[in-house]
């Protein structure tokens, strides 16, 4: 039996229907197991919304303006993360599946774990005069939540190495 090289393989007539296959597998990631947790805090930060989070002040009332103590800057950075890219960006990863997405739900959920450490920092920094009572607990279990968040995002990013193409030889 001889082989020869020069005739076209079986598969050659399907080359480009397998090219874009690979290109759409390349741009997805599977979740493993982390999607129910992934799920399980994106739920956490809605709920986080509601509950105290300045004060007595829930951190939709925040968002509506109607704030009765004061708010800082990182408070309202930090919400906006929340917003956004917690239950934004995560929402549409994990109902697109995309790579790219699931980056900058972890870059962006990162950054909002940084900007939380900074609400809370500054609001126990505030004047005696406009410091709400204490820090509230909307703020610290979205905190958690964003810092867990980031964590299950960085893991799902970074696994994807699972499903990259091997790139071989290719013969012709």
């Amino acid at each position: 039996m001889t082989d020869d090289l020069s005739a076209p393989s079986d598969l050659s007539a399907y080359e480009d229907e397998l090219a874009a296959i690979e290109r759409r597998v390349r741009r997805e990631f599977s979740f493993g197991r982390r999607r129910p947790v992934v799920m399980a805090l994106m739920f956490v930060l809605a709920v986080a919304l509601f509950l105290p989070f300045s004060g007595s002040d829930s951190a939709v009332t925040i968002l509506a303006g109607a704030a009765a103590a004061e708010v800082t800057v990182p408070q309202r950075l930090f919400l906006g993360f929340v917003l956004v890219v917690g239950l934004g960006v995560s929402t549409l990863a994990v109902a697109t599946r995309r790579w790219a997405l699931s980056w900058l739900a972890m870059l962006g959920s990162s950054m909002g774990f940084v900007f939380g450490m900074l609400a809370c920092w500054s609001q126990q920094s505030l004047p005696e005069a406009t410091r709400p009572q204490g820090l509230g607990a909307g703020l610290l279990l979205a905190w958690a939540a964003m810092a867990l968040l980031a964590i299950q995002w960085a893991s799902v990013t970074w696994s994807r190495a699972n499903v990259m193409p091997a790139r071989g030889r290719r013969e012709n």
